[in-house]
């Protein structure tokens, strides 16, 4: 991706600066894929080289159970968020698509990446809802607030 990407416009409020409670894991998320259910989810931002678009706010929210190359002992690594080590369906079934929307309900414009904290590998919380075309084989939410861990 390009470093000179526009840079999504974030609401003031989207990045929370108080804890969003208690959160579920992706794997968890996932049993919960209902159109419009509300969820806090805590995950980590990768499980691909490349986790962000570039013209727009979105990214993959990987399970933290997903074994990334930072906790291979040895392992350098110039992406250790990618999980290239994992297995591909433990990595599928253990991701979703994180989307941000503008008040249109149109995915913002703008990449996420390295917006105000919000970086590949970073543990976060999010608030969401479970979009409306979400499917089983491929989860797709809705962001709210982050927090970031």
């Amino acid at each position: 991706m390009a470093e000179d990407a526009i840079k999504a416009n974030l609401p003031a409020d989207f990045i929370s600066q108080e804890s969003l409670g208690e959160a579920i894991s992706v794997l968890e998320a996932r049993k919960r894929n209902e159109a419009d259910q509300l969820l806090v989810i805590q995950g980590f931002i990768g499980g691909m080289v490349e986790p962000f678009t570039q013209s727009r706010a979105l990214f993959i929210l990987g399970d933290e159970s997903i074994k990334t190359c930072d906790k291979i002992p040895g392992d350098h690594c110039p992406t250790p968020w990618d999980a290239c080590c994992e297995d591909r369906a433990k990595l599928i079934d253990g991701s979703i698509t994180v989307r941000l929307l503008d008040a249109h309900g149109q995915i913002l414009q703008g990449t996420l990446k390295n917006v105000m904290g919000i970086e590949a590998g970073k543990i976060i919380k999010l608030e969401c809802i479970v979009d409306s075309q979400s499917m089983p084989s491929s989860m797709v939410v809705n962001a709210k607030r982050v927090e970031l861990l």
